[in-house]
């Protein structure tokens, strides 16, 4: 992948369609290879390898920060847990994994609801051509607004638990460290090849959308 050339609207797009459950790299891995500051034409294409590659160890990292600052608001820890599952139903593998558990839920306690749901469903699945315009529904509801109830309820816990204090402390702590290891991390060739595979799965998904396609007149 050209992270030289890749605009932040298709970072945020590769990052919505990659898959999140991937184990995270070593620690030996995650914790060699730094170097001095790069130049400012290097700075951003490194930022944007390292955030693709290392997303699993971040996110952890983020997890970690959390669940250490808010280790005496148990409350406000499961505030947090609720925003990241709204956060991470925006990326399209996980929000169709989550539809999927929930719909075989129902299909075991109420049938024909799943039924009806999985209908509402159909064709929905997120996993087209990248860039295309789709829409990933959650057991048969819009993940707009899925992903808008969880946040807001996030948001309602931490404002009755009087966390925000604490909230901003460890955005700052988890952000800062992830912006540290992006910029002072070299990214090597397993990394780069770990892009370019992910992006020749992307084009061979398009590929496969429009072959699916009647084109019987």
């Amino acid at each position: 992948m050209d992270w030289q050339n890749t605009t932040f609207e298709e970072f945020l797009s590769s990052l919505q369609e990659v898959d999140w459950t991937l184990p995270p790299r070593s620690i030996k891995e995650f914790c060699t290879n730094f170097t001095g500051l790069p130049s400012r034409d290097k700075l951003a294409p490194r930022v944007k390898c390292n955030l693709y590659y290392f997303r699993t160890n971040y996110l952890l990292l983020m997890v970690l920060a959390f669940a250490v600052t808010f280790l005496r608001k148990p409350w406000a820890l499961v505030a947090i847990a609720v925003c990241l599952l709204g956060g991470l139903c925006l990326n399209d593998p996980f929000a169709t994994s989550v539809s999927d558990r929930i719909l075989r839920l129902l299909r075991k306690v109420h049938p024909p609801t799943a039924l009806r749901l999985r209908a509402r469903s159909g064709g929905h699945s997120g996993l087209g051509a990248p860039g295309r315009t789709r829409e990933v529904r959650i057991a048969g509801v819009k993940r707009t607004v899925v992903v808008g109830a969880l946040l807001g309820l996030g948001v309602l816990l931490l404002w009755r638990t009087h966390a925000l204090l604490y909230l901003a402390i460890a955005v700052l702590v988890g952000d800062g460290a992830v912006l540290l290891h992006a910029v002072f991390r070299a990214p090597n060739l397993k990394a780069r090849m770990a892009s370019a595979r992910q992006e020749f799965r992307a084009v061979w998904r398009g590929y496969q959308t429009d072959f699916s396609h009647d084109y019987t007149l």
